[in-house]
């Protein structure tokens, strides 16, 4: 991976937005996450290492809450987080949004199966013996990927309204999975950088032999009814949302020569 550095942002300019990239889990964001470290280094900060290094949410919340200019030279968050996290909240300067979205059925699929195929992960104990359906009533940690939840991290809203009104206070980029490499372009773009050559992917895992996918369970079929049902405004949403989806950035951004 190759990526031509256009402008030195040694030093953030002032005003310029902090940059939240949030990575929605199974929409190729292991693969952003990974360009945007070797593009910025420590000018990039990731949610789970400002965890690990505060002991917990809690403790992060407490420390932002006490100290508006933790990370002041900071271009960009990125992670497993939301626009309502206190990340947001507390950050030194305007932020603006980024992220990939997926089809709202298909990356939950997605997600019940890595866990599966993953034993390291929080939540694999809890599904190894579950069908996808059974999980959806069985593991609340689990549920709460399973209904919405892309459209509640990234506008903390399911509604129009809501939604239109998060468009409307922060500059948003969004594309689809599919548009993967446009998007990271398109990203990259925002700071005067460009990718030379292709993106390469992180984290596409295959389901580990010996795990049944979730389309091969006898409930499958009852699963994805119900995953319809409380998904409504996601798939709404995403069948609407073109390739590649920007909304016009505020005053600060463009005064900072982000386009």
């Amino acid at each position: 991976m190759t990526i031509v550095l256009k402008e030195d942002f040694a030093d953030p300019i002032s005003g310029m937005p902090i940059l939240c990239f949030l990575h929605l889990p199974r929409t190729g964001g292991t693969t952003i996450n990974r360009m945007l470290k070797y593009a910025f280094g420590d000018r990039a900060l990731f949610h789970a290492d400002l965890v690990a290094e505060y002991g917990g949410e809690a403790r992060l919340a407490a420390a932002l809450a006490k100290d508006k200019g933790m990370y002041p030279q900071a271009i960009l968050i990125a992670g497993h987080y939301g626009a309502a996290h206190p990340l947001v909240e507390h950050a030194p300067r305007p932020v603006a949004f980024a992220a990939v979205l997926r089809q709202p059925l298909e990356r939950i699929v997605s997600l019940y199966d890595y866990i599966r195929g993953t034993p390291d992960h929080p939540e694999h104990a809890a599904l190894s013996a579950l069908t996808l359906n059974q999980a959806l009533d069985a593991v609340p940690e689990f549920a709460v990927h399973c209904q919405d939840a892309q459209l509640r991290t990234l506008f903390n809203a399911t509604d129009r309204h809501g939604i239109t009104a998060a468009l409307q206070r922060h500059p948003y980029l969004l594309g689809r999975m599919e548009a993967l490499d446009v998007f990271a372009q398109r990203l990259l773009a925002l700071f005067g950088l460009t990718l030379a050559g292709a993106l390469p992917r992180f984290n596409e895992r295959p389901v580990l032999s010996g795990v049944a996918p979730a389309r091969s369970q006898a409930d499958y079929a009852t699963a994805l009814a119900r995953l319809e049902c409380v998904n409504r405004a996601e798939l709404d949403f995403f069948a609407r949302l073109p390739p590649i989806f920007a909304t016009k950035p505020r005053p600060a951004m463009a005064d900072a020569g982000v386009a």
